[in-house]
């Protein structure tokens, strides 16, 4: 019996898939927090979901118990697939709506980067692909990086078309990397195999900014998965919360002057790098401190709100 159940099957036509993981390539919750964000803005339709039990150690991504009412229910982990379809835009400067029929038909995944059976994992994947005719998947990720935060991030990938990859304005890596792989990249191998086509959007993300989430790495995910599928996304309340995680950010790197000089340091560089990626970073003073310095801060800056 297979691990993909499915719960609704309206009829889709070329659809595209947006894919994130929660996991070792979702730095910040980044990626998982934008698939959820268009989950909920566009209210999309719960389509299929994945059954944990194959897939996971829950002695380490442990189920939750939870109240409703009197009554007392468990949450599994959870890998679900949502529709939604997307008016398609009208042609600039026409200021007439969109023709009956177009638009396109949008998959958004959220799901967790399994512990057990990968190849089995990505069969039920590739099982969901062909049942929802996903012609395009675009996969979403965060890492971090060598990057100061007061510079606008970075998103790097790579798309079928050189057209999307310039309208999400992604920058593509000087080198292949080779070693450790996370489940993107298994997905992204085995898409390649079936010839499906498959882009990716990565953040950079600061890695002295361990806080979890990080909405300014979330919205630039949005931003460029918007732009490189033409498509709608309600951004502003994502935009309030980066502004308001910014100032927070802001005044703890204000308040610490190590880790002022180490941002100024990264600016630096940044500002003067070639199209070339960017070289070592600075060595980081003490690291585990400056790091535990500003969570702390964002928590009692959250809790005070």
């Amino acid at each position: 019996m297979t691990p993909l159940r499915i719960l609704s099957s309206p009829e889709l036509q070329d659809a595209t898939l947006i894919a994130a993981f929660a996991g070792w390539s979702d730095a910040g919750g980044a990626a998982t927090a934008a698939a959820q964000y268009l989950i909920e803005r566009w209210r999309a339709v719960r389509l299929a979901e994945i059954d944990a039990e194959e897939f996971y150690d829950f002695t380490q991504l442990r189920p939750t118990t939870r109240y409703e009412g009197d009554v007392r229910r468990i949450d599994w982990p959870e890998n679900s697939f949502h529709h939604h379809h997307s008016p398609g835009r009208p042609s600039a400067g026409s200021g007439q709506a969109p023709s009956a029929g177009s638009g396109r038909d949008l998959v958004i995944f959220n799901g967790i980067e399994p512990h057990l059976r990968w190849k089995t994992y990505m069969q039920v994947l590739l099982e969901a692909i062909d049942r929802f005719q996903v012609k395009l998947v675009v996969t979403l990720g965060a890492l971090n990086a060598d990057y100061p935060h007061t510079r606008p991030l970075r998103t790097t990938g790579m798309a079928p078309d050189p057209q999307m990859a310039a309208r999400a304005g992604l920058r593509t890596r000087g080198r292949r990397y080779e070693g450790p792989t996370g489940i993107n990249g298994v997905l992204g191998a085995t898409l390649a195999e079936r010839g499906v086509p498959a882009a990716t959007v990565w953040v950079n993300v600061p890695h002295y900014v361990n806080a979890t989430p990080n909405p300014s790495a979330t919205l630039a995910l949005l931003k460029a998965v918007a732009a490189m599928l033409e498509v709608d996304v309600p951004l502003g309340r994502m935009v309030r919360a980066a502004t308001a995680f910014n100032a927070q950010l802001n005044e703890a790197t204000a308040k610490n002057t190590e880790v002022s000089d180490y941002v100024r340091s990264l600016e630096e560089r940044f500002d003067a790098e070639s199209e070339t990626l960017p070289g070592p970073a600075p060595e980081l003073p003490a690291t585990e401190t400056i790091v535990k310095d500003i969570e702390e801060f964002l928590r009692r800056s959250s809790r005070e709100e």
